[in-house]
């Protein structure tokens, strides 16, 4: 088939760009026209009635008219970049040229979840609405689960420390590699945030706009399939594998998210860190500001949490996963190198090990974004 296929993306922009003008014109309105009614002189009853069926029906129509084509505007944005994205998935996508309809976050969270469809990425359920049955059902009916004693997870900061990783079929490396990072920086931090009640469930401390959210999880509640302990690295199999204090996170990310498991299904590295730790994370991209080795470097001494995202499509090194998020647990200086961990644990999907390293020089080739969280003294304290 001969032409061209697909919309012209700048003209997508274009016309989100004027949808979102408009919306924001019907909300410049709707706040002139309340202050309008409250100058109006007009006594009595009548005109009480008159000013409020202005600020509650004919403002509140102009609010709810901008914030519909806000959304629009979003969507817009969206497609074009997703579009692009698709036509030439190995281009240096300038996100300048949609934040202003997405927002830096909104982009890389969309444009990852695209990304990992379209190449069919390892771990990928972006295809239909997952449930728990795609999960291999409920950890507690598979042969491993049965007889599972919640007060048998050792959610001690010594534990915490010590595991390493095993993500499960949910697209949620985001949040599990952040869990990763903040458990090297401070393991007692997630230890606390987990308290296990009387009645055989655990409530998790997590943040919303750095302010705290206290979400419960029952043992019911937790997949087969889901986040584990990796207590072997022979293969990549859950069958085995114990509940850990990733679990019970996994999962009230889930219950605060969702419902949805899709909920939890990509986003940014700061995005983990903040659900996590509280303190806002700003996602460094590619367009001039990825931090420098030396900021690297100055973050592990300081013990922050750090993650980074991949390229979405092909990166630099056979070993380094696209559309992934991982853990930089360290760097060193002799080599110039930054040394990742991968949320798979070893033994992953296609085999790529656990651990990998990426020379600062290749940083472009291989990674889009890092997250860089607070110092550990400031987890859980306001932003």
């Amino acid at each position: 088939m001969d032409g061209f296929l697909g919309a012209d993306t700048d003209q997508l922009l274009d016309v989100g760009r004027r949808v979102k003008a408009a919306g924001v014109r019907c909300t410049e309105l709707a706040g002139a026209l309340a202050a309008a009614s409250e100058s109006l002189e007009w006594r009595g009853s009548d005109g009480d009635v008159f000013r409020d069926r202005l600020r509650r029906d004919v403002a509140e129509a102009l609010r709810d008219a901008g914030a519909r084509l806000d959304a629009g505007s979003r969507a817009l944005g969206t497609q074009a970049a997703q579009q692009d994205a698709v036509s030439d998935p190995c281009r240096e996508l300038d996100d300048l040229r949609y934040a202003e309809l997405m927002g830096a976050q909104g982009l890389w969270s969309d444009l990852t979840n695209a990304g990992q469809d379209l190449w069919n990425q390892p771990l990928n359920p972006f295809a239909d609405p997952m449930t728990i049955e795609d999960l291999g059902g409920q950890y507690v009916e598979t042969d491993a689960g049965r007889g599972f004693d919640p007060a048998e997870v050792d959610l001690s900061p010594e534990a915490i420390g010590a595991e390493t990783m095993r993500q499960g079929r949910i697209g949620d490396c985001w949040l599990l590699a952040a869990l990763m990072a903040v458990a090297a920086s401070d393991p007692s931090f997630l230890s606390r945030s987990i308290t296990l009640r009387e009645d055989g469930t655990w409530d998790v401390t997590l943040y919303e706009g750095g302010e705290p959210v206290v979400v419960n999880v029952s043992p019911e509640e937790i997949a087969a399939d889901g986040a584990r302990v990796d207590d072997d690295g022979a293969d990549y199999s859950p069958d085995d594998d114990p509940i850990g204090f990733m679990s019970i996170y996994e999962q009230a990310a889930v219950n605060h998210l969702g419902p949805e498991y899709e909920s939890v299904i990509a986003d940014t590295p700061g995005a983990g860190l903040e659900l996590i730790t509280g303190q806002k994370t700003p996602d460094d991209s590619f367009l001039g500001n990825s931090p420098t080795f030396e900021e690297f470097e100055t973050a592990v001494e300081e013990k922050r949490p750090i993650t980074v995202m991949t390229k979405l499509v092909e990166t630099g090194q056979e070993d380094v996963a696209p559309a992934h998020v991982y853990q930089v647990s360290g760097v060193d200086r002799r080599t110039g190198e930054l040394i990742l961990e991968n949320p798979w644990g070893d033994g992953g999907p296609d085999h790529l090990p656990q651990t990998v390293r990426v020379h600062i020089d290749d940083y472009d080739d291989n990674i889009i974004m890092a997250g860089i969280g607070a110092k550990p003294q400031d987890f859980g304290t306001a932003s």
